[in-house]
This record gives structure tokens, sequence and C-alpha cells, in this order.
């Protein structure tokens, strides 16, 4: 019989879905089978996939419901629970021969101290509850309070978002947690910081020539304040320009002006 491939949120959108992407005769019907749950993934949601196949109603009768009391429940909770009583279980990632050389430099071994180990645990419970494909390939101590995390996986675009945007309200949602109060999480994949960082000098220089070309002062969209200081940085380099920063984290955010002129 006749099989579909259908994305959706939740269960209320994948039956409008069936409804428009199917024409059954009288006496078919259809069931679904779960190939992947919805999940929602701090600011990101993730669909459903499900198969759809069309069905004689008389091969129905001996069949479980494939949307059971317990499926419907978990395709309705949200994925992002932190509870901690979910057993950790292990992930298993292939290895993959075209990252080999992406992390050689990075990949360091951690110091085996208390907070390392907390860390870890952290995201290793984030990564269970997710179900995410991510791994853990490093934790470095950078400084006394400072630590990088190296994470790398085919779902880690979910974690990084468009324009670094998740990635950063990660890790501001990381130094709120009271068990990192005292110290700095910063996270990392194959080298994305350092890439930001050369878009933003370029954005920097961007904005710069048009203010200096108009006169008119611009405002940025908000961002952490790693990446306003590398702003920062860049502008000072431009004669006439400087840039003043406005709001309350995590919404802070920077305007590049003259000298002389007013935010309009």
């Amino acid at each position: 019989m006749e099989k579909i491939i259908l994305k959706s949120q939740n269960e209320e959108e994948l039956k409008e879905m069936i409804e428009r992407s199917l024409t059954l005769q009288e006496d078919e019907t259809y069931r679904v089978k779960i190939l992947k749950y919805p999940k929602k993934i701090l600011f990101v949601n993730i669909k459903g996939e499900y198969e759809v196949e069309i069905i004689k109603k008389s091969e129905l009768e001996n069949l479980e419901n494939k949307f059971s009391k317990k499926e419907k429940k978990q395709v309705k909770e949200n994925i992002e629970n932190n509870s901690k009583d979910v057993e950790e279980k292990k992930i298993i990632s292939k290895p993959n021969s075209s990252k080999k050389n992406n992390f050689k430099n990075e990949i360091k071994k951690s110091t085996a101290d208390a907070t390392v180990d907390k860390i870890r645990g952290f995201f290793k419970e984030f990564i269970v509850n997710t179900k995410l494909d991510i791994k853990i390939i490093a934790i470095k101590k950078e400084n006394s309070d400072k630590y990088l995390v190296l994470l790398d996986g085919k779902d880690m675009r979910y974690i990084i978002g468009e324009k670094g945007n998740t990635l950063n309200n990660f890790e501001y949602l990381i130094s709120v947690l009271r068990k990192f109060k005292n110290i700095k999480i910063v996270v990392d994949s194959n080298n994305y910081k350092e890439k930001r960082e050369i878009s933003l000098r370029e954005l920097a220089r961007k904005k710069g020539k048009i203010v200096l070309s108009t006169g008119n002062a611009i405002k940025l969209n908000p961002m952490p304040a790693r990446e306003r200081k590398i702003i920062h940085e860049e502008v000072s380099f431009m004669h006439g320009l400087k840039t003043e920063s406005f709001g309350e984290e995590p919404k802070r955010y920077l305007v590049i002006k003259k000298f002389d002129n007013k935010i309009k």
C-alpha cells in the first residue's frame, strides 16, 4: 500500500497534514509509524518524522494503535527535560575520518579536577535528555575560572542556531546556573567561534563605512559581551568612529556612531 513521510511538530498538525495529503477510499484508513519524535532544544523546535501508510480497514482490526497513550504523551512532552532522574545512556558515535584533523590541535587531556567533572556531567545529562547526536570532544581549563567545552556531531547546528544566536543563549543560560556561578563556560564546535569572529569584524567594517558615509548612527542586534568586544575593537581602528553599549544582558546591544552625532 501507499506510504508517505510527513514532518510535524505535534499530533494536531500531523492530523491536518494527513487530511490534506491522503485521499482515502471508503474501505481504507491509515496507520502511523513514528520515525522521530519532535524535540524542543533551547529555543529551536525540531519537527517529528512520521511514516503514514494507507491500509484496508479490515487489516487494522488486529493491529496495535501506533499512537498509544504513552506515545501521545511523549509527542506532547517538551524534550528539554532536565530531570536528574533520567538514566544516563552511552552515546555511540561512528568515527568520521573527514573530521579527524578538525580538532587535532584542539583535543588535549582535560584537567582532572572537580569542576571539569561537574561540567562533563552537565553536558552528558544534556545530551541524554535532548537525544541529540552530539559528543563531547574535550573540556579544557583555559585559566582559573574559564573552561572551554568542545562539542561535535551532526546535530550541532541546533545548538549553534542562526548566526550563533542559540549558542549565545545556551551559554547565557549556563552562566546563570547556580552550580556554575563562579566560572565561565565557553562552548565551541569545529572552530565556529573563530569563524564567527571573522564575520563580526567584517560586519563592523561594513557598518562603520556606512556610518562614515551617511553620518547616521547604526544600532546592531543584541550580542553577548565577547562579540561586543570584537565589534568595539574593530571599530576603534576606524578613524572618527566609536561604539556605545546600551541595554541589559542578554539583550545588551551596540551602536556605531561618529564622535559628534547622536542616536536617532
